[in-house]
């Protein structure tokens, strides 16, 4: 299964809208919050992410 890395919130996003990330794997490399990580893992059905992974390098 391919994986799709995401350098910034914005190239997720784009992606996303752009309908790149249908059935993909998504790794975000970028820093988010607990409340960002959360928001985003909810729009992974609505963008039909098949999985989204955090970078811990920001812990």
């Amino acid at each position: 299964m391919k994986t799709i890395i995401c350098n910034s919130l914005q190239s997720f996003w784009d992606m996303a809208d752009n309908e790149l990330l249908i059935g993909l794997n998504v790794h975000c490399v970028f820093p988010v919050t607990d409340s960002l990580k959360d928001f985003i893992l909810n729009y992974s059905t609505r963008y039909q992410i098949r999985d989204i992974t955090f970078s811990d390098a920001f812990n």
